[in-house]
This record gives C-alpha cells, structure tokens and sequence, in this order.
C-alpha cells in the first residue's frame, strides 16, 4: 500500500502520485477557535476497501482530544472532460479501484478554550488489505480567532433551504435538514444571513386586505431568524431583493387570498406595497432589538438604476436608518447607484478595474464587498468553480484583505440544479456553481465540499491578518502579498499557501502576545 500525506491546498485527485519528499507524517496547524485539515492519501495495485478511520494515543487532551477530530472520504464529481474532487463523504466505508488514489479529510476542531501547544496522535486507517497508521500533529497557537458573529469580515451566501426536499416546510424531516444546514453556515462562518421574507410571509397567511393595505404576519419570518440566532453565530440578516433582476421592472406583491402577483413599479399599488413591506420588516426587527443588524437588498444586479433608486427612497421612509447594498455585474450601476447605496458589491472582475472608485467610496465610509456568480468565468479569476483549485476558495478572502474589501457574497450554496449551465452535469459551464454543500436527502442533511472547507480557511485567515495588522501592518500585508495580490494576481501553490498559512500563524501568535 502505498501511503503519503496532502495538506489541506492540494486537489488529490484518483491520478495524484507520490513525491520523493513524501512522508507519512501529517502535520496541522491552527489557531483556537479555528480548526486545521490535512488529507491522508492511500493507493494500491489492486482494488481495496477502506472501512474505517480511528484517532488514538493523543499526547495532549487539554490541545486536543479524540472528540475533537473527524474524517472525510474524498469523492468525485465527474464532468465530460474529467473527474474532478470535491464532495466529501462521512460514509462508514467506501470502495477504491487499483492504481487510484483515495484521499481522506482529517478535520481537528480546536476550541476557544484548548491550551497552546502540541498534540500529538495516530490516525489508524483499516482497510481490506491491514491497518496503516498515520502518524499526526496538530500545533496551536496561542492566539484566538474572533467568532463569527464578531468577526471583521462578513461572509454571505445566498441561501435555498427549503425548496429541495419533500415533506411539510416547518415539518420535523424539515427541521432536521435545517439543523444540519445550520451546521455547515458554522463551519464556513457565514455571519450574513440572506432571509427571502415573502415566502415566510405567506406561510403566516399574510394578504392584502385593501388597496393600501396589508395584514403581514411575521410567525415564520421571526421562527427562521430566531433559528438562525440559535444555531448560527450571526452578525447581519440580508433581505433577498425583492425587484426582478437586471432589467426588471416588477416585483412580487402579497395580494387578496395570499396569493402573489407581479406589479410595475411607480404605479400607486406597488408605492403602497412596497411601504409596507419595509415598514413591516423594519418593525419586526425594531420589536426584537435587531434593528443594527438588518439590511436590505433592492435589484439583484441592476443595469438601470431607476427602479433601485425608486425603492431606495420608499425603504428611507419606511425604515429609517437602515442601510442598502447590492451586487453590482456593472460598473456604471455602482457609479449611478452613488448617494443612493450604502452596501456595494460589485462582482470581482468589475472591482477589479473600477477599484479607484470603491476604495474611495469606502474611504468616504461606504461598505465595499466583492461576490462572484458563475462570472467571470476565465481560467485566471480567482473563482469557486469545481474545476478550478479548492485552494481558489481560500485565497479569495486573501485578495479581499488585500485589497481591503469588508465582505465577500457568493449566490449559490445550495442550488442543487443539474442544468448544463452550472451544478453537477456532466456538461455544466460553471462547475459546481451552487453546489458549495451537497444534498444527503436520505438522511436529511448536507454534505461539505473541498471548497467549503477552503472557504472557511480564508475566512479565519482574513481574521488573522487582523490581528497581525493591529501590531505589524507590514508584516500582515508581506504575509498576505507572498500569495495573493489582486483577484488575477496570486499563487495557488499548495506548498506556498501552507508556509504562508504557518508564517502568519506565528505572526499572529506573537502580536496577540503584545
């Protein structure tokens, strides 16, 4: 059996061979309230079976304890030019062919409260053919990650949590499915929370009950907030835009019986809907104390600012104080959007060109995010596409330190579509493009990818940069730099991002000591 050690930067893929340097030590490290990933790598002449993974012989429980790792099986999404990694399974065994290599996701969770020092233990891998024990390493630091609910950074997935599985929205198999939903937004640290109102209104029995006038029922919108409260460390809710996208000139409107119709905007009938509907959110969160975490979206990427800027000034009126902010797929948006807009997002590849302009709206106090959606769709962009290196995932939080950008959105977490456009078929322009988790839909949960996981990297990395910034803002920016510049300037060498991963591990254990 042929054995070596990946850590957590590196695609393996059924083709990955060993190295020379190759090693059957894994070495991890991380800060507190963060976790390290490594990946330990079998491969055989014949086919063989793996049925299980066992952590034993930890030197140091107060690090780091048997509890406190977990393990993933590698599996493949196959596309008509290749196959490619990146669902990670939790099954008790899976099956490898001969002369494939099979990669396994070692995950050590370290607490706020673990101690700094080294921990040391055994990963003992069964398989059909013996047992082969790994030998492995966590090292943490003393320093700790913000949660995050007070993190610098935001992070921001559009979210689908309903529309994928059968049974009652608010039933228990439901439920079930949220909690582990729930789960994975923890893991990823996604601390903005996008909220689509309109179907939480209607499952109140929210209706028009005049021409200008609106019983709304917030049951369900305060149970899903509450949920997300409980169960997610949370720091904005982000309410879905509600005018159609690009172009569009109408937006969805709760009318007589529950029902909804599309209505133009400007008309009398949408002016009046539209005060109610921010009036109605805006008193909802006032009444639960949440008023500083609220804010809204208006038209997903708008190509004409009139209808933004039209519900721009109704949202002023009927919720005073609250802020706005919108993906932007063009420059000229963001340009006529300015006095309106408080949020922007522009999509990497208009920032990139257009930075001159947002990094002084942000100088002037405005937020200034980036986001990626399908687009842009050249081999050189940073992007979070399946065939692309996991490894993009994490550094892309890199160029937001960087370049100092607050926020990063991303549209699909779980857009489970088999279209050719984006998702998992075999013919899919936009790889794994709304497949950041993937439905386990017999056991009413969902499962990580390789680019979650990266993701969560880059997010307690931007966190680090923080901290080392506070103390050393040279040394942040080099650490940072050595890897990632711009969005389209960046090393995505496993090796390099590891030594970077170390050095600023270090820099921030030393500034925190400060």
């Amino acid at each position: 059996m042929l054995r070596f050690v990946r850590n957590s930067a590196y695609d393996v893929f059924k083709s990955t061979r060993e190295k020379m340097s190759d090693t059957t030590r894994l070495c991890l490290h991380s800060a507190k309230n963060a976790f390290a990933a490594g990946q330990l790598v079998l491969r055989e002449h014949s086919d063989f079976e793996i049925t299980g993974v066992r952590f034993v012989n930890f030197s140091a429980p107060y690090v780091l304890c048997e509890d406190d790792v977990r393990y993933y099986y590698q599996d493949f999404i196959r596309y008509n030019d290749g196959e490619y990694p990146d669902k990670l399974s939790d099954t008790d065994t899976i099956k490898v062919g001969a002369e494939c290599s099979q990669s396994i996701w070692i995950i050590a969770d370290v607490k706020a409260e673990a101690l700094a020092g080294l921990c040391t233990f055994d990963a003992v891998v069964t398989t059909s053919v013996g047992e082969f024990t790994f030998p492995c390493s966590v090292r943490v630091y003393n320093v700790t990650v913000p949660d995050a609910d007070k993190a610098e950074f935001y992070l921001e997935y559009f979210l689908d949590p309903f529309t994928h599985l059968a049974g009652e929205r608010w039933g228990e198999d439901r439920m079930k499915f949220l909690y582990s939903y729930a789960e994975s937004l923890k893991m990823i640290r996604n601390n903005s929370i996008d909220i689509i109102v309109i179907p939480l209104l209607l499952d109140g029995g929210s209706k028009r009950v005049s021409e200008t006038e609106w019983a709304l029922d917030f049951t369900y919108v305060e149970k899903y907030v509450d949920f997300m409260m409980k169960n997610v460390p949370t720091k904005r809710f982000a309410v879905r835009s509600i005018i159609a996208s690009v172009n569009g000139d109408v937006l969805p409107m709760i009318d007589y019986g529950g029902k909804t119709v599309n209505v133009k905007y400007k008309t009398p009938e949408a002016e009046a809907w539209m005060y109610a509907y921010f009036n109605g959110i805006y008193k909802f969160f006032e009444k639960k104390g949440l008023l500083d975490m609220l804010q809204f979206r208006l038209q997903d990427e708008p190509h004409y600012t009139d209808c933004w800027i039209w519900a721009r000034q109704i949202c002023a009126k009927a919720a005073p104080g609250i802020k706005c902010g919108e993906p932007l797929d063009e420059h000229p948006s963001g340009l006529g959007l300015q006095g309106y807009i408080d949020t922007y997002i522009p999509r990497i590849n208009v920032y990139e060109p257009g930075a001159d302009y947002y990094d002084r709206m942000r100088e002037e106090g405005k937020e200034v995010w980036v986001y990626s959606c399908c687009f842009p769709e050249e081999a050189w962009w940073i992007n979070k596409f399946i065939d692309h290196p996991h490894n993009h995932s994490r550094i892309m939080s890199w160029a937001c330190y960087e370049r100092k950008i607050q926020g990063f959105l991303h549209w699909g977490y779980n857009y489970w579509s088999d279209t050719s456009l984006y998702g998992t078929s075999p013919s899919a322009r936009f790889k794994g493009d709304g497949f950041i988790v993937y439905p386990d839909k017999e056991n009413l949960r969902v499962l990580p990818s390789t680019r979650l996981i990266a993701t969560a990297e880059g997010i307690i990395e931007f966190e680090l940069f923080k901290i080392v910034e506070r103390k050393d803002p040279a040394e942040a920016a080099a650490i940072c730099a050595s890897v990632t510049r711009t969005f389209t300037d960046y090393d995505d060498d496993p090796e390099k991002i590891e030594s970077a991963h170390i050095r600023l591990l270090q820099a921030a254990e030393e500034a925190a000591a400060r």
